[in-house]
């Protein structure tokens, strides 16, 4: 019986040591021991990741060096290195198309699959249009991917990859913040030098070969004028061209930047034509081995595209016509015919609907107003969500619309239904010479305490299926419906997620 009891006592100290020893992070716990192996799809996830995970484990790059990430698709060796991955690290599927496709690797090899841009939101792909309900606004669903290029933006990106890397291996919380707050550091010094340069430039505006360059635009104060889109490959029209070569001789520009890495041809022959000269910006999708090799990393090349723009924004003029910022005159933006307007049933805006007003509070919505802020400059963001909050505002929650019938769901889960009837439309002339459409509907039921009128706005002047909609409600009458411009209640599908909508919201 003595030897049972000291043989117990001798486990319970041993399992005691052992325990101490792993919370201690010196365990022989598999999870603490093994080096991580960690894939990133193109050279900004793998510095920023590098940084981070420092000797906890190795991190590779998926995309050669010096390729162009925008045309690159994994080949059977890359789903190998992927499936073998503990953790696999990418920006955004608008920049790395075929990671969707990918889901069935990941899962077969459990890897782990870090979203670089998971809590951002991103800008359209096309011009940047502002959606004020009253001015023009513009419609596009390409979106942007390329935030790194803002280093306030990079600095986003590292703390949600440290985030979601401590999610996975909390045991390794404390040298992935360790290593992270070190990077940090060296990149908002970075940011700091670019406010401090950039934010006291005369010259706001710089041409690039192609539009990789918004965010930065964005984020510190100047205007990017693209010769193409969003891929390097595209090519732009002659019109496009022409109108390029006139803003850079009427605003004295004296340089257009080009990648080191990309065909450079359109913009050398837009350079010749204009008589300015060429210089590099470098969008750091892929590093040459040279670079690699002669210690050239994601601050140093930032540092060096920093001083190329310095060249252009200590210009004389200001070059606020930009030809970049110039909105077409479709019948989205509010230009078109009387002839064009045709009438509507109720069923185009058929399905359930949710009120946007309260995302507006809870903070949703922040990341919108602040870009709205930074590409506009007319309001603040604090401004912005005053205007919105208004705008929005509303006691109606949810708004069910079944054939011809409307069924209004409030705040205390009241619902008030009604059949309503087509009566014309009414069109609406604003101060920035566009005009609106607003589709007007009149209850049957008027007893049961929905409203007897409503009119619909939702850019479009024919029939056509809604995305979302501005809804106006009231018992007075249909003129008093029509003159209401201050507020506008908003309703995006019941299905979306309040950041899906503020995605939607600023890819309009």
């Amino acid at each position: 019986m003595k030897r049972k009891l000291i043989l117990g006592l001798s486990i319970l100290f041993l399992a005691g040591f052992m325990s101490a020893c792993s919370v201690n992070g010196k365990g022989s716990s598999e999870e603490e021991q093994k080096e991580l192996n960690i894939l990133t799809s193109f050279y900004p996830m793998y510095e920023f990741t590098k940084n981070i995970v420092g000797n906890e484990g190795t991190v590779d790059m998926l995309v050669p060096a010096g390729t162009e990430a925008h045309d690159y698709e994994p080949s059977a060796k890359d789903l190998k290195k992927l499936q073998d991955a503990d953790v696999f690290v990418y920006n955004n599927e608008n920049m790395e198309f075929w990671v969707p496709s990918m889901e069935t690797t990941f899962n077969d090899g459990d890897v782990h699959v870090i979203k670089a841009t998971e809590n951002m939101l991103l800008l359209s792909g096309g011009e940047e249009e502002d959606h004020d309900h009253s001015e023009e606004d513009g419609h596009s669903h390409e979106l942007d991917p390329h935030v790194w290029l803002a280093p306030s933006l990079a600095i986003e990106e590292v703390k949600e990859i440290r985030d979601q890397l401590i999610e996975i291996y909390p045991e390794r919380e404390a040298i992935f913040t360790e290593n992270t707050e070190a990077y940090l550091k060296r990149l908002t010094d970075l940011d700091h030098s670019y406010k401090d340069t950039l934010g006291a430039a005369s010259q706001k505006s710089f041409v690039t070969q192609h539009a990789a360059f918004g965010y930065l635009a964005v984020e510190y104060g100047l205007t990017q004028v693209p010769i193409s889109g969003l891929s390097p490959s595209e090519e732009p029209s002659a019109t496009r061209l022409a109108e390029l070569k006139d803003f850079v001789t009427e605003n004295d520009i004296q340089y257009i930047y080009f990648e080191a890495n990309a065909t450079d041809s359109i913009a050398r022959t837009l350079a010749e034509e204009a008589g300015v000269e060429l210089l590099v910006l470098n969008p750091l999708e892929g590093l040459t081995n040279e670079q690699i090799e002669n210690g050239e990393d994601y601050i140093s090349v930032m540092a060096d595209n920093l001083e190329a723009l310095s060249k252009t924004i200590t210009g004389e003029n200001s070059a606020l016509d930009s030809v970049s910022a110039k909105k077409e005159k479709t019948v989205y933006n509010g230009y078109f015919e009387d002839s064009q307007i045709k009438d509507r049933p109720l069923s185009d805006w058929s399905g359930s609907w949710q009120s946007v007003y309260p995302f507006v509070s809870d903070g949703t919505f922040d990341q919108v107003f602040d870009y709205k802020a930074k590409i506009n400059k007319d309001k603040t963001a604090e401004e912005y969500k005053a205007y919105y909050e208004a705008g929005y505002a509303t006691d109606i929650e949810k708004i069910e619309i079944t054939n011809n019938k409307m069924t209004f769901i409030n705040s205390k889960g009241e619902h008030f239904s009604s059949e309503y009837k087509y009566a014309g439309y009414e069109v609406l002339s604003y101060k920035g010479g566009n005009r609106g459409v607003r589709y007007c509907f009149e209850a049957l039921d008027q007893d049961n305490g929905a409203f007897r009128y409503v009119q619909f706005s939702d850019h479009a002047i024919e029939p056509t299926k809604a995305e979302h909609f501005h809804i106006y409600f009231g018992n007075e009458s249909q003129e008093a419906l029509s003159s209401e411009l201050e507020n506008w209640p908003t309703y995006y599908s019941a299905d979306l997620s309040g950041k899906e909508i503020a995605q939607e919201m600023l890819a309009h």
